[in-house]
């Protein structure tokens, strides 16, 4: 459970300001896959191999042929070769070769004919296991047969081919159901869907929502920009996440973590770009009414050569949430845009991922 739990909480708007690449609106990619991934063989799965003895009950075979060592033999196409064509679609920012440590790993298994035995009609056959954190997000299975015309099969004839067009199928496969995407991965593991159950205004005074969007990584959530129609640097950025305690852990408790959090990165981030920080309010409670609080932390940071810079954190609890209110301008002037917006904030339940999660954890403090 470990890796799964390499939690990190979304930073603030303070380190937008250095680190646009942290931000994901208006960022245009290169690569299909953007994220780092970790390419291994494996062994095949039991539904591979059933299939690729299937190919005993062809009518042409004969009983010399069908000897399944030779005819399934694992590894027929070397590992090396579907990681060079991998390598070779363009399609990858970062492809690391049994790279270890990276969020996604590519599990690639193989059965076919082996080498210089039946390639006159022997089949080869590939199965691609996408994982995340160990998690198992996606598996598909292709063969390397082309069918004609009219539908019928008929073999690939060139062995040197096989590797590129079991990768091609995969790669279809992957752009088709967009199993490197956010929406996809959230899915897979059951996180909240914010897209239906998050609730956000469209305008909040005279800012106007940008966009919402998932983070690569759900225990990160969803954040949703406003823009200023006359100030550019004028942002409010609401990120929701999903603590990791359990949901009996007192406010108190929980939301001054997330800004001393905040704190300390916003401190190792001016020292980086030498500018001196300051709390204009340090963390401490917040009221929005009667019935609803939260915390808060407002920052500035200057330099002899740089104007000065604001960024004002709010963080509030709904269910299992944590809604994180971040703006570009002191605490003065975000305090009113705050109170007009978290009143109308509505965050999804308590995901299944996240049930099983806390159900992990309470076990392992037992």
């Amino acid at each position: 459970m470990g890796e799964i739990l390499k939690y990190s909480a979304p930073v603030s708007v303070f380190f937008s300001r250095f680190f646009t690449s942290a931000m994901l609106f208006g960022f245009a990619h290169a690569y299909a896959v953007n994220q780092s991934v970790s390419v291994f063989s494996t062994y095949p799965s039991e539904a591979l191999l059933e299939a690729c003895h299937s190919q005993q009950k062809l009518a042409f075979l004969t009983p010399a042929d069908t000897d399944n060592t030779n005819l399934c033999f694992e590894d027929a196409i070397s590992p090396e070769s579907f990681i060079t064509v991998l390598n070779e679609s363009g399609e990858f920012d970062n492809l690391l070769p049994y790279g270890e440590g990276n969020d996604y790993e590519l599990l690639i298994a193989n059965v076919g004919a082996a080498p210089n035995e039946h390639q006159q009609y022997a089949t080869q056959f590939a199965e691609f296991t996408l994982q995340w954190r160990g998690v198992e997000i996606d598996t598909s299975s292709f063969d390397s047969g082309v069918v004609t015309r009219d539908g019928s099969p008929i073999d690939n004839l060139d062995g040197k081919k096989d590797a590129h067009l079991l990768v091609s199928r995969w790669l279809q496969h992957m752009k088709q159901s967009g199993i490197f995407t956010s929406k996809f991965l959230f899915n897979a593991l059951n996180a909240s869907n914010y897209d239906e159950a998050l609730q956000v205004p469209d305008t909040v005074g005279e800012f106007t929502k940008l966009d919402t969007q998932l983070f690569p990584d759900p225990f990160s959530g969803a954040i949703t920009r406003y823009t200023h129609p006359d100030f550019e640097d004028a942002l409010v950025d609401v990120t929701i996440y999903p603590f990791l305690g359990q949901l009996s852990i007192e406010e108190n408790e929980l939301l001054p973590k997330q800004l001393e959090s905040d704190l300390q990165k916003a401190r190792a981030t001016a020292e980086l770009r030498q500018l001196t920080l300051y709390q204009v309010s340090p963390v401490s409670p917040y009221e929005v009414n009667s019935r609803l609080a939260g915390w808060k932390l407002g920052l500035s940071a200057a330099s002899d050569t740089s104007p000065t810079i604001y960024a004002t954190t709010y963080v509030f609890r709904q269910q299992d949430k944590i809604v994180k209110v971040s703006t570009t301008f002191p605490p003065d002037f975000s305090d009113n845009i705050v109170n007009q917006l978290i009143v109308q904030v509505e965050v999804p339940e308590e995901s299944e991922m996240m049930k099983k999660v806390r159900s992990l954890l309470l076990e392992t403090q037992r």
